[in-house]
């Protein structure tokens, strides 16, 4: 669906297509898989990916305030209900730019990966990493810039791995506490 439908509209209608489509699209996909109940969901690109993008369609002047501000207080809740921990990891746009060289070889100008897009894209970035914290979202931000994929891999692991086990024990108390209640209920009754 993405390809047919909503990638042809970022060439005419980018605003549509960033403001609703997308977002309506990664909304959709991830109800479904929340819908076949796994134990864990790891994504690529969700929702807070999205907002990214769209404080970079603000800053860049292509959504009144009013739309942004509409745009973050509905999907906020969504992502603090959906989505319990959320990477992102950061580098400067030169390095990307090398990166992306060394990676793909390629000689010929990228039309979207160029050194202003990627400056604005960490502004955005940025901005989202203040706004999460501001809004209790378990966002975590990696710089990059000076460590290997496998230094970056461990740090993200060990991240998730603690995100896991504090909610894992977290629910595990709650439980633990609601049959504390219950049986001092049923204990009140008995002595009545």
């Amino acid at each position: 669906k993405y390809k047919k439908e909503i990638k042809p509209l970022l060439k005419d209608k980018y605003k549509k297509a960033v403001y609703t489509k997308i977002p309506k699209y990664v909304l959709k996909k991830l109800e479904k898989t929340i819908d076949e109940n796994p134990d864990i969901i790891l994504i690529d690109r969700s929702l807070f990916d999205r907002a990214i993008w769209i404080d970079r369609l603000y800053k860049k002047e292509g959504i009144s305030k009013q739309e942004y501000e509409q745009y973050l207080k509905y999907y906020l809740p969504i992502i603090k209900e959906n989505i319990n921990i959320i990477i992102g990891t950061y580098t400067d746009s030169l390095t990307s730019l090398r990166r992306d060289y060394k990676s793909n070889l390629s000689l010929e100008t990228r039309s979207f990966l160029n050194e202003q897009n990627v400056n604005e894209y960490n502004i955005s970035l940025k901005n989202m990493e203040e706004f999460a914290n501001k809004n209790d979202v378990n966002f975590k931000l990696f710089d990059t810039t000076d460590i290997t994929v496998r230094e970056l891999s461990f740090k993200i692991v060990k991240e998730i791995l603690k995100d896991m086990r504090e909610y894992y024990i977290n629910g595990v108390n709650q439980e633990f506490n609601e049959k504390g209640e219950d049986n001092e209920r049923v204990n009140q009754k008995t002595k009545k």
